[in-house]
């Protein structure tokens, strides 16, 4: 497991303080490390730090094996406890002990070692010199296990203890001394650093934590614009397709009625152009009929004036005398001629009045074609009405030439039949 991995993992903690401020110490001192290292992950950094540095060396004497063993252990362990993330502080402690802390206090059965201390550089150098024998002697002088029998017995096995023995003696002369001086300096460095990832490690940690915080309100907040806004836009699409529905209705019923108007129009515009027509060589012909009257007249009153004017005297003259016959005969002719006249000036007139009557009849047909046209794209007619303003336009009209010269309707039915 990655030390983010682990540090993600922390931060799902119930009792986040415990974990940052968890501490323990590494007491090894036979090497004279001893170090309190303080927070879950920081020691879990630690061990994963050494345990990098150990795999990263080959050749490892058996003696220095047991370090890795050592260092997998805890981190095994730690890994283990990170499923108590979820437990509350009392229940931490116990399996603390039970699954990390015994590991790191076996310390007693397997010696292990840093990987960068001096002691780690002197058992390898001694491993790349001398036999197993030595280096078993140079560790256990280090560890303080002296095998007195092999010390005797085994010449190579006191050569490594020799070799372990001038290690420690080192700060006798002033080389060594020095070198000694170093060594604390450097340990010091090391403790120094070891304190400043822990310091850090417990900084980024509540950065952490402070971070998850601030995300989980982010993420809130953001929750919430998004439910607001999709409640808005849900409320807008609903709101315009209703919009939408009445339009599209709206539109389509305005479409209808202008098809069924046009309609309307292509069955009616050839009539309607018919009694325009018809309206104006009704007007012509009542004018013709006019001035036919007017010179009718004019002739007959201009004879009539001259007949009079040029009269012989003896049919005056006839009146008074005993034979009446020649004023008879020619009173038989006036009236005879007065006659004609008449009927021919009442029948012009019939004609003249008919025809601007007709003419009339047709221009409101015209007009009435029209408005019933307007009608229909500005408003609804009822059936009824459309009947009756059918009726209307395609009944017979009085042409006043017939005496009871009615004008019967037309079959409403047919006529509805046929503009259908």
């Amino acid at each position: 497991m990655t030390l983010t991995e682990f540090k993600n993992k922390v931060k799902q903690a119930e009792d986040l303080d415990w974990w940052k401020n968890k501490s323990t110490v590494f007491n090894l001192g036979y090497i004279g490390f001893e170090k309190e290292i303080t927070g879950v992950t920081a020691i879990y950094q630690f061990v994963s730090q050494q345990l990098r540095g150990w795999n990263g060396l080959d050749g490892l004497p058996p003696e220095l094996t047991n370090s890795i063993s050592y260092f997998t252990n805890i981190q095994n362990g730690l890994i283990s406890f990170l499923g108590q993330v979820s437990q509350p502080t009392n229940n931490l402690e116990n399996q603390w002990n039970r699954q990390v802390q015994n590991q790191i206090n076996a310390v007693s059965n397997l010696f292990p070692f840093l990987y960068n201390c001096p002691e780690t550089d002197f058992i390898l150098d001694v491993y790349s010199i001398y036999s197993q024998q030595s280096v078993t002697g140079a560790f256990h002088f280090i560890t303080n296990r002296i095998n007195n029998s092999s010390l005797v017995n085994n010449r190579d096995y006191f050569q490594g203890f020799v070799l372990g023995y001038e290690f420690d003696s080192r700060d006798k002369s002033d080389i060594t001394s020095r070198r000694k001086k170093e060594q604390k300096s450097f340990s010091k460095l090391r403790s120094d650093f070891q304190d400043y990832l822990t310091e850090s490690e417990a900084q980024l940690s509540e950065h952490l934590s402070n971070a998850t915080e601030k995300y989980d309100e982010y993420v809130t907040t953001i929750d919430d614009f998004k439910s607001n806004k999709e409640d808005l836009f849900d409320k807008w699409f609903e709101k315009s397709k209703g919009d939408f529905h009445t339009f599209d209705a709206d539109s389509k019923s305005k479409i209808s009625n202008l098809e069924e108007t046009y309609q309307e129009k292509l069955k009616l515009e050839e009539p309607a152009k018919y009694w325009e027509k018809r309206a104006e060589n009704l007007r012509k012909q009542g004018w013709w009929a006019l001035i036919g009257l007017l010179i009718l007249v004019g002739g007959v009153s201009f004879t009539l004036q001259d007949l009079l004017w040029k009269v012989p005297e003896q049919i005056y003259e006839s009146f008074f005398e005993g034979d009446k016959s020649a004023a008879i005969r020619w009173s038989i002719i006036y009236v005879t001629f007065i006659s004609f006249v008449a009927f021919a000036v009442k029948a012009i007139t019939k004609v003249m009045f008919s025809s601007f009557h007709l003419a009339r009849d047709s221009e409101e047909r015209y007009t009435l074609t029209y408005f019933y046209l307007s009608l229909l794209k500005d408003s609804k007619v009822d059936e009824k009405d459309k009947q009756l303003i059918i009726q209307s336009l395609f009944s017979r009209a009085d042409t006043g030439l017939l005496k009871d010269d009615s004008a019967p309707t037309m079959p409403s039915d047919s006529i509805t039949k046929i503009f259908k």
